[in-house]
């Protein structure tokens, strides 16, 4: 399937947040795991994370009565965050 103009940017810009949630949450697992003289730099958290931890907090949609103007873009994004954060809690189980 070959993907329109908009298309492509928007499997780019999810590959990059895949890429800085894989990066946030093994850097919270090297840390978890406190190897002697390991030096582990956080990384800023994703924007996108933040957004979709405050809406799971607060119990509140992204804008009041639906998600966004985009909420094709913003439900991938759940996705991938959904996806990413489950495997990284898994595997910070099975490490402890």
């Amino acid at each position: 399937m070959e993907w329109s103009a908009g298309g492509s940017k928007l499997e780019e810009g999810l590959q990059a947040l895949q890429v800085a949630l894989q990066d946030y949450y093994g850097a919270l697992n090297e840390l978890a795991m406190g190897h002697p003289g390991m030096n582990v730099k956080i990384p800023e958290k994703p924007e996108a994370l933040v957004l979709y931890q405050q809406c799971e907090k607060l119990g509140l949609p992204l804008v009041s009565g639906g998600l966004m103007a985009q909420p094709f873009i913003w439900l991938q994004e759940v996705a991938v965050i959904v996806d990413t954060k489950t495997l990284y809690e898994a595997l910070s189980k099975n490490s402890s």
